[in-house]
């Protein structure tokens, strides 16, 4: 039995499918560790998610200048359905860490309005129950200015 060589371009559509499905199964399990609520998963797949969308756009440039041949029509139409999928998933992983943002957010301003109200000055008045206000001691306004000084 005789090897027969693959011709070019289904060669380039081969590779264009192992990226689209290494990129898919990437973008599938860092939407999941967001819905999981890990907040820290996108540090995790940042630098593969990257890596793999670089390659996949540029074979997908690479497919565009191609000269197609018949013979290519089965594996095209197959990454064209890939090809969706990818689209899909980077849709809804694009949600999902817009959402993750958010919810960081939301907890770093609620951080940041409890420090400014532990740092606030004492009022020269009584409280309601007529005793003196007493100052925050000195350990509890170093705490929210070193919290203040990290955000």
């Amino acid at each position: 039995m005789m090897f027969t060589p693959q011709p070019p371009i289904l060669a380039t559509i081969t590779e264009t499918l192992d990226l689209a499905r290494e990129l898919l199964q990437v973008l599938n399990k860092e939407s999941e560790a967001l819905a999981a609520m890990r907040l820290k998963a996108p540090v995790g797949f940042a630098e593969a998610k990257s890596r793999l969308i670089a390659a996949y756009s540029y074979k997908l440039e690479e497919l565009r200048a191609a000269t197609m041949q018949p013979e290519a029509e089965p594996a095209l139409a197959e990454l064209r359905v890939l090809n969706d999928e990818v689209m899909a998933a980077a849709q809804h992983n694009a949600a999902m860490l817009s959402g993750a943002m958010d919810a960081n957010r939301r907890v770093i301003d609620l951080v940041i309005k409890a420090a400014r109200q532990q740092s606030m000055p004492p009022s020269s008045g009584y409280s309601r129950v007529g005793n003196r206000a007493q100052a925050p001691k000195t350990s509890d306004r170093a705490t929210s200015v070193l919290i203040t000084r990290k955000l």
